[in-house]
């Protein structure tokens, strides 16, 4: 979970920070999007950069990089064209060990408002909460009556209207004892649903009762069933279930970097893997349209560093740089996996981007100087970056898959000390005056 200050931004501000290309005719992103040629089971097939149009140049550049600053970075994965292109992990780190990736969580609950679509059990997301959940009875009618005004959209915009301040170290929200869905309807409505910006646990909250409720399963029963399955994931994990016996929206899973790459691949193709439907076709432009903060989707964040050079990309974002970049038309996917204060995630992001977008631009330089070999050699030797920001028991990332027989729970889900100001910087942590 990330840090976020309590703020309303002005709707018409951040189009100043928007792309010209998401209001072409030819589609929110504007890429084709393809299936991979052959079915991706437990791990993407590996290829070198050179053989699906990569400089290795780049890339190496910024493993350079990244070992001089000594960052905590624990994985780094690239997929292009569907084949696993880069990957190195943190000394001791493998490809088996799962990660904690804090508010990733929020773009795979998004996914799975997808999938619900696409099986009927959600009829759009303009619908309400009181339209797809029942009053409880010892719910005050003041706060249900809010229920009766907020959309899914606007929760998942993070525009309910609530007076919700985000502070990870001391909200109540995430203490296990909590009802989160009460909590988060009980702040006062001081705007209408869809028309302010406020980044808010709170509205994820509501975001994940509500897909549980039109699946009439938890969100981790749901999301075995429509996702971790059919993409063949393995150890991952979902904690911190409140006292109602709901998991949270926006924070709480564990994955595999492989499996987080599968995700990033599954948006690229529209919603198919392997020939399975997971959610329609029309769901990606939706799940990435800018909302009242045109950084902010529903639950994504729309890239805006100035390394991506104008290029289109989309990233779920976690604390402590946990990452899935998007890039439609590149075919690309990345995912980080870290432990960093926010100023070195922010140098981490720029180098991270600019190396994406200038291995696909030097395409054509070819192998200088013994590059690719070099590159090669760069993914045997683990990362060795100090960690320099606090470490709670969640960091740490585990390789045994967890036997599941009833809920996770651990002692508690409050587990930020600190966070980085992303609702005013931008997901790629550059401050802007969208505030």
């Amino acid at each position: 979970m990330e840090r976020q200050p309590h703020r309303s931004l002005h709707p018409l501000v951040g189009l100043l920070f928007v792309p010209i290309w998401l209001f072409c005719d030819t589609g929110l992103v504007g890429a084709k999007s393809e299936s991979c040629q052959q079915a991706v089971g437990k791990d993407f097939p590996s290829a070198s950069a050179a053989d699906i149009g990569l400089s290795s140049g780049p890339l190496l550049k910024l493993n350079e990089a990244l070992d001089a600053e000594t960052y905590d970075i624990r994985g780094l994965l690239i997929v292009r064209d569907c084949k696993l292109v880069f990957e190195r992990y943190k000394d001791g780190i493998g490809r088996e060990h799962n990660h904690t990736i804090y508010s990733v969580t929020k773009s795979i609950t998004a996914t799975l408002v997808g999938a619900l679509l696409a099986q009927g059990k959600l009829k759009s997301v303009d619908v309400t909460i009181s339209e797809l959940m029942s009053k409880p009875s010892w719910l005050p009618q003041d706060d249900w009556k809010k229920a009766q005004r907020i959309t899914l959209k606007s929760v998942m915009q993070m525009s309910s209207g609530l007076a919700y301040k985000h502070d990870p170290a001391r909200h109540p929200i995430y203490a296990l004892s909590a009802d989160r869905f009460a909590m988060a309807l009980s702040p006062e409505l001081i705007a209408e649903p869809g028309t302010r910006f406020n980044y808010s646990d709170g509205d994820v909250s509501l975001t994940g009762a509500m897909v549980s409720a039109a699946a009439d399963r938890d969100l981790y029963r749901f999301a075995k069933e429509v996702l971790f399955d059919p993409l063949q994931m393995s150890n991952y994990d979902w904690w911190f279930v409140d006292r109602a016996g709901r998991y949270p929206g926006g924070w709480g899973l564990r994955l595999r970097p492989m499996d987080m790459a599968k995700v990033g691949q599954l948006y690229l193709q529209n919603g198919e893997w392997n020939g399975r439907r997971v959610f329609g076709p029309a769901f990606r432009n939706i799940a990435w349209a800018p909302g009242v903060n045109k950084l902010y989707a529903l639950h994504w964040w729309i890239g805006s560093a100035p390394e991506a050079k104008g290029l289109p990309y989309f990233i779920a974002v976690g604390f402590k740089s946990q990452r899935i970049y998007v890039f439609p038309t590149l075919q690309l996917v990345a995912v980080l996996t870290a432990s960093l204060p926010a100023a070195e995630e922010r140098r981490v992001n720029g180098l991270a981007v600019a190396a994406f977008v200038d291995a696909f631009g030097q395409q054509n330089a070819g192998d200088v100087s013994g590059n690719l070999a070099a590159l090669a050699a760069v993914q045997k030797k683990g990362f060795r970056g100090e960690t320099r920001i606090f470490q709670s028991d969640q960091d740490a990332p585990r390789r045994a898959e967890r036997t599941r027989s009833s809920p996770r729970d651990v002692t508690s889900a409050n587990h930020s000390s600190s966070g980085r100001d992303v609702s005013a910087a931008g997901a790629d942590g550059r401050r802007s005056t969208n505030r």
